[in-house]
């Protein structure tokens, strides 16, 4: 991948359509999902608490060395359209999931070195690629957790071996938090 450029699924936006990232707007943390209630004819809301965290906008500013057609914005709106993975030059262990719902934001893209934003509405975290390890032989795997939030596992167990299994036990703990 260029450098200052991004990957939308597996399409590098700079070696495609020629653009280029001038400047990315991220939060470090996404915004908790309010869980309130209005109770009519009473000052103020019940707060249920806040534990799952909302969609970000994720505003990325380009430009493009490349003259692109009605054509190219057609299907540059098309692509970015769909729900897919955003890879940047920077975190390239990284990647968000996301799509421009505005559309419009692509008739801005004129000529070389014409500028405009690309907001992106993405699932709140960033993710890392699927970690494939084997069961050590005593048959236990401690597996080391690298993110900052509670996420969903998915844990794929295969017998690569000629011998059936007969028991497999998973034990599951989930970490705490000091509140």
């Amino acid at each position: 991948m260029h450098k200052f450029s991004f990957e939308f699924g597996s399409v590098d936006m700079f070696t495609a359509y020629g653009f280029r990232i001038r400047k990315r707007h991220r939060l470090l943390k996404p915004p908790l999902r309010e869980r309130k209630l209005i109770i009519p004819e009473k000052s103020g809301a019940y707060d249920f608490g806040a534990k799952y965290y909302d969609e970000i906008s994720y505003l990325v500013e380009c430009d493009t060395i490349k003259e692109l057609t009605e054509a190219d914005k057609r299907e540059i709106a098309y692509l970015l359209s769909f729900k897919n993975r955003i890879t940047f030059w920077d975190e390239p262990d990284k990647y968000y999931i996301g799509r421009i719902y505005d559309a419009a934001e692509i008739e801005k893209v004129g000529g070389i070195g014409t500028y405009f934003p690309l907001t992106f509405i993405c699932d709140p975290f960033a993710y890392g690629e699927t970690v494939n390890v084997g069961i050590p032989s005593n048959g236990v795997y401690v597996p080391e957790y690298a993110g900052t939030a509670e996420t969903p596992t998915r844990i794929e167990i295969q017998n690569n071996g000629s011998v059936g299994t007969v028991t497999v036990q998973i034990t599951i703990r989930t970490r705490r938090e000091n509140y």
